[in-house]
């Protein structure tokens, strides 16, 4: 998986996995936005964070449905005139409406992939949790991949310490397993040898 589509009711946001890094265009109401952050940039931490941004309007609104569902029942039992009962359910159903709004925007998950410079925002539930797993580890995959082309090319007068000290931060960075550090110990300590 490369690519990731997160909307929501007022935003769109593309995520794709590129080469050097991570590509994003974002979609709202009030702005477009596109920017890229490399993958030196991003680190391989992962925060889990739930936003609980319309509890309030939530309450407030249930509070006001309770109230027209009462004043509607109060009606209806002392035989008020129609156009007044009719005026009770269109507020509680006008309210409702509200309700379920505010109900479905209470909570929102996100996920954060960060330990580096910059930090890129996921909805942890868009499309579905299975599919924002996947495209996380495919995002950790694809760093791990891109750090071990690059960080274990090493130039002709790079000393066998520096290698090594790069070779130990790769593993420490999981990029490495221990089967492939002992590898590539092997092989600068053989390129040591022979005097490369």
């Amino acid at each position: 998986m490369t690519e990731i589509l997160q909307k929501t009711l007022t935003t769109q946001k593309e995520v794709l996995i590129e080469s050097e890094g991570i590509f994003v265009r974002s979609k709202s109401i009030r702005e477009d936005l596109e920017f890229r952050i490399r993958f030196e940039e991003l680190g391989f931490d992962t925060v889990r964070k739930r936003i609980k941004t319309a509890n309030f309007p939530f309450y407030f609104f249930l509070a006001f449905d309770l109230l027209y569902v009462y004043l509607l029942i109060q009606a209806m039992i002392s035989k008020a005139p129609f156009q007044q009962q009719l005026f009770w359910l269109g507020a509680l159903l006008f309210f409702v409406i509200f309700t379920i709004g505010a109900y479905c925007s209470r909570n929102k998950d996100v996920i954060y992939l960060t330990g580096g410079s910059q930090v890129l925002e996921l909805l942890a539930t868009k499309p579905d949790a299975a599919t924002v797993t996947a495209f996380i580890a495919a995002v950790h995959q694809a760093m791990r991949q891109h750090y071990k082309i690059k960080y274990t090319r090493f130039d002709a007068d790079t000393t066998y310490e520096m290698k090594v000290q790069q070779l130990k931060w790769l593993k420490e960075m999981k990029v490495l397993t221990d089967e492939e550090y002992s590898t590539w110990l092997q092989t600068i300590k053989t390129d040591q040898i022979i005097g490369f």
